[in-house]
């Protein structure tokens, strides 16, 4: 049972829940695509004691799914993550709260953390002292007041001032081993604040 607990791809398989193109709910295995992102993150994690991505996406490729089990299992496993998940837009917000709502519903009963309070916007398990939040990145000075370990930054090339947004929001996760901040988002031009980011990490700065 510990490796199952320990090991994303089992638990994955295991205990965590997504629908499918035929709205089915069916384990969540990952493709070839998460499978390839998922080896970069650990490899990058193992090296550095953090993780900092940069993912430029193609739809429908399963990234989010990956990055929200990622998280969910964190904040499920163990003590004291504090997991913020941010959007461009209130309905991809809910979609991605919907996600997690689904993995925690599906998740075991006697495996279940104890959850001390819940809402639209965020999941609490009390004697784990761990959160998982959702905000919009529209909605002025989102996630700037919290402390956050994950940090899940969807759709940043969409972002309505996305220079000053993610100043703020960057205050807000330590720079210390364990934590993980993974921007992702399809294509939106040239010269916005996400291809900088991107075109950095190519170049291995940043």
């Amino acid at each position: 049972m510990l490796d199952i607990l320990t090991d994303f791809r089992q638990f994955s398989r295991n205990f965590l829940k997504v629908k499918n193109k035929r709205g089915m709910l069916v384990p969540f295995v990952m493709n070839e695509a998460e499978e390839y992102a998922y080896s970069r993150l650990e490899q990058q994690k193992k090296e550095t004691g953090m993780v900092r991505a940069v993912v430029l996406k193609s739809r429908q490729q399963g990234l989010s799914t990956l990055i929200e089990g990622r998280f969910f299992h964190q904040t499920v496993t163990q003590f004291g993550v504090s997991t913020l998940i941010l959007t461009h837009e209130q309905s991809a917000t809910d979609n991605l709260f919907a996600m997690t709502n689904r993995y925690l519903d599906n998740y075991p009963v006697q495996l279940r953390p104890a959850l001390g309070a819940s809402n639209a916007k965020e999941l609490i398990f009390s004697k784990l002292d761990s959160s998982f939040g959702v905000a919009t990145a529209g909605n002025k000075g989102a996630g700037r007041s919290l402390t956050a370990h994950l940090l899940h930054n969807s759709e940043v090339a969409f972002w309505p001032n996305a220079k000053e947004h993610l100043a703020g929001i960057m205050q807000t996760i330590p720079n210390e081993p364990g934590t993980e901040i993974i921007y992702e988002s399809t294509a939106n031009g040239i010269g916005n604040v996400f291809h900088t980011l991107f075109t950095q990490g190519e170049e291995g700065k940043g």
